[in-house]
């Protein structure tokens, strides 16, 4: 299989990517929710076990509203996004032991560990739109890390937004490409 061919397996099985962006978007609302009643702590424990459900769910959205399989076993790139999703849970662990010393700073850790693990995506998928997104999702990071610490609700709602634009966006890039139903 070539790589562009991996690539464009990926792209139909999973609609670009954009029902996991979409997913990962509500997650992080709902992380803001908690923020907003429970504080800080609650916050950070919904997106980080929120997290562990975007990939099943967003397998549940592309087989039942787009009638994809959401499966590319035998593919080279399968594992790809797989791969610096790991690297991601392991910032995210970082930022969570963070939290009783520097809770201002875990949120945009999490957006750093969200935004850089999207640079993968790029390769899988074979999408520049995934560099975009990465470095925007990186760059809201940074600066609640450097220029507005204890920011978080403003920076949690950012990468949501953020997020579920890019979702969308490639939900419509894709929703012509061929259903692959298993």
């Amino acid at each position: 299989m070539q790589v562009d061919e991996a690539q464009r397996e990926i792209r139909v099985a999973f609609m670009g990517g954009g029902p996991g962006a979409i997913v990962s978007a509500l997650v992080w609302v709902v992380a803001a929710l908690f923020h907003s009643t429970s504080g800080t702590q609650a916050a950070f424990v919904a997106l980080f076990f929120g997290g562990w459900l975007i990939f099943p769910l967003s397998v549940v959205v592309c087989r039942l509203v787009f009638t994809r399989s959401a499966s590319v076993a035998g593919n080279p790139l399968g594992l790809l996004c797989l791969e610096s999703t790991i690297a991601m849970i392991a910032c995210l662990l970082a930022a969570w032991l963070l939290l009783p010393a520097r809770a201002d700073i875990v949120f945009p850790i999490a957006a750093l560990a969200v935004g850089t693990h999207y640079f993968a995506f790029k390769t899988a998928y074979g999408d520049r739109t995934y560099w975009l997104l990465a470095a925007i999702i990186t760059g809201l990071g940074l600066a609640g890390l450097f220029w507005l610490p204890g920011q978080s609700l403003p920076l949690i709602l950012a990468v949501a937004a953020v997020e579920f634009v890019f979702g969308i966006a490639l939900v419509m890039g894709n929703r012509a490409s061929e259903p692959t139903v298993a």
